[in-house]
């Protein structure tokens, strides 16, 4: 549909005599111009469906970078406080190691050590004191990473992450080995693949019409004023119709070059969306057997710590009687924070597994009828909290 006007007035100066032949006018169009492609075989549909599905493939790729992106906030938190805790404790264990080389050196000026066992104690520190760099560097390249992520500036500390706050990590709930296959349906790469498999089908049927008539209805309805020689003639009202139609006769094999040009697009796009769903299945299987195998791993880790921690008490009890002295105290001192480091790694890796499990799932999971697993630390990132 489309609305034309215009307007022109045309004089000559010429004798009013050779005027009657050549008269000056002045004239005023207006009209309405109508025009339909009457779609009886579908190839106007299916461009046009063509075309929603292909902006809906665009905000779904929106929302799969949106995805990725609250995964990785909450991979690099993750990291983040992973980092402070190991840092903690490495402090910690540096301290005890220290307080050994101090009592080893006094041991040995009273002759109860050996040089070996003063080099084997100090090295000890320094192989400690080598780890404190890498995780104070980690520690502030997620906290950079992490604003780069949220959107704000790198050289302003988040107040998210105040170094005032204890580092913690929980352990995440205990989930169904068989999650529902809808979860994910909330996958945004799944839906980008949809729908563009969708969108290369609805070319598939354009191509296909195109081999087919087309037929046309065009009408117009207008109003012309017209002057001549300053004598104006009464306005004139008119109006056309027309249908009309086109049909390929010969064309070399162009349209049937199209047609199977575009079958295989539309070939490979369902390829591509059956791969992103094996895919996707493929993703949620493994992060359910790495969440379940790091799982008891995690448990075996806090096994030991706790021995540790008997043994240390044991230590203590023996100490205070006078049957083992304060290095052999300080050995047992070492073991458990050394028990407690390994831990710390266990309980991270869980934490980033079970992300990794809520990222193959769209963003969740259905939680088992069980009851809640304690908590080992401080409260942490909440599992309805990832993406």
């Amino acid at each position: 549909m489309s609305l034309t006007g215009s307007a022109s007035d045309e004089r000559s100066g010429l004798p009013d005599q050779v005027k009657q032949g050549k008269p000056d006018t002045r004239a005023y169009r207006g009209a309405l111009d109508l025009g339909w492609e009457l779609d009886l075989f579908g190839a106007a549909r299916a461009g046009a469906d063509a075309a929603e599905l292909d902006a809906l493939t665009a905000e779904e790729g929106v929302e799969a970078a949106r995805w990725l992106v609250s995964s990785e906030v909450a991979r690099q938190y993750i990291v983040w406080q992973s980092a402070r805790l190991r840092l903690a404790k490495l402090d910690a264990l540096l301290k005890a190691q220290t307080d050994t080389e101090r009592l080893t050196r006094s041991r040995e000026a009273g002759g109860l050590a050996s040089r070996f066992d003063v080099a084997r104690a100090a090295g000890e520190v320094q192989s400690l004191a080598a780890q404190l760099p890498p995780l104070r560097t980690l520690v502030a390249v997620t906290e950079t990473q992490l604003a780069v992520l949220v959107g704000a500036n790198p050289n302003q500390p988040l107040p998210e992450l105040s170094a005032s706050t204890a580092p913690w990590l929980s352990t995440p709930p205990r989930l169904s080995a068989r999650q529902p296959v809808d979860l994910l349906l909330r996958r945004p790469d799944l839906r980008v693949a949809h729908k563009q498999f969708m969108a290369e089908a609805a070319r598939l049927r354009e191509a296909q019409a195109d081999r087919w008539p087309k037929f046309f209805l065009a009408a117009a309805f207008g109003r012309q004023d017209l002057s001549l020689n300053a004598l104006d003639l009464s306005p004139v009202r008119y109006s056309t119709a027309a249908l009309a139609f086109t049909m390929p006769l010969f064309d070399a094999g162009r349209l049937r070059a199209a047609v199977e040009r575009q079958s295989a697009k539309e070939r490979m796009a369902t390829l591509q969306y059956e791969k992103a769903v094996l895919g996707a299945v493929k993703d949620v299987d493994d992060s359910l057997v790495a969440l379940n195998q790091e799982r008891d791993r995690s448990t075996a880790l806090d096994a030991v710590t706790q021995q540790r921690r008997t043994g240390l008490r044991h230590a203590e009890s023996l100490y205070r009687e006078g049957q083992i002295d304060r290095l052999q105290l300080l050995d047992a001192q070492r073991a458990v924070l050394a028990a407690e480091l390994s831990a710390i790694d266990g309980q991270a890796q869980l934490a980033l597994n079970t992300v990794q499990l809520a990222s193959a799932l769209g963003g969740g999971w259905q939680d088992t009828p069980t009851t809640t697993t304690p908590r080992i630390t401080p409260p942490s990132l909440a599992p309805e909290s990832l993406p």
